[in-house]
């Protein structure tokens, strides 16, 4: 099974197959499905890379580790018993390559200047969203349905940060409809989060 690269540029899918469960995306890649495992890295790859990119990576590494997490997710198919926890799954073991990439280029740097340790502090210490609460928050969205989920996903997740213009076209909707569309997707959101703190 081809292990495609996690591009931070592809394009949002719009077709049926978003409809797809994760769950069912991961029972048809144990079959043998390989159509089952583009979708899945398709649909999660955005999320992946941000994730990546948001631990305080270069693009490049970013890349790496997102791919290293896709593999780490083929590798470990056989044990995720629940299929509707992938996203926070995904989101942890990114993290955790993340941190090993950071730590080793750490390691490798002869000396660090004073303005890169505060950086690196600034990471460590909360500057970033609760890794838990990233979670929480991607699988909320998740739930929202289209095409919010889509919307959200587009807007806020997406490393690329498309414009307005970029997400209609992706969308298929009209410019001036997705600031209104925006505000109701992010309002059902709130209400997800609060119901589940």
């Amino acid at each position: 099974m081809q292990l495609p690269e996690p591009t931070p540029s592809g394009p949002a899918r719009a077709d049926g197959r978003s409809q797809i469960s994760d769950a069912e995306l991961l029972r048809r890649i144990r079959e043998g499905h390989t159509e089952a495992w583009d979708v899945l890295v398709d649909r999660h790859q955005q999320l992946v890379y941000s994730v990546a990119l948001r631990s305080g990576l270069e693009p490049q590494d970013a890349v790496d580790v997102a791919q290293s997490s896709f593999l780490a997710l083929l590798e470990s198919q056989d044990s995720l018993q629940d299929g509707e926890r992938l996203v926070g799954w995904l989101v942890t073991v990114t993290r955790r390559q993340a941190w090993k990439v950071r730590e080793r280029r750490h390691r490798e740097r002869p000396a660090a200047e004073p303005q890169d340790l505060a950086t690196d502090e600034q990471v460590d210490s909360g500057g970033l969203l609760d890794w838990e609460q990233l979670s929480v928050l991607h699988a909320a969205v998740d739930q929202l349905g289209s095409p919010c989920r889509e919307l959200i996903r587009a807007l806020y997740l997406d490393a690329r940060q498309p414009t307005y213009t970029q997400v209609a076209r992706e969308l298929g909707r009209a410019v001036g409809g997705i600031g209104p569309l925006r505000g109701r997707c992010l309002e059902r959101l709130r209400r997800m989060l609060e119901e589940t703190s």
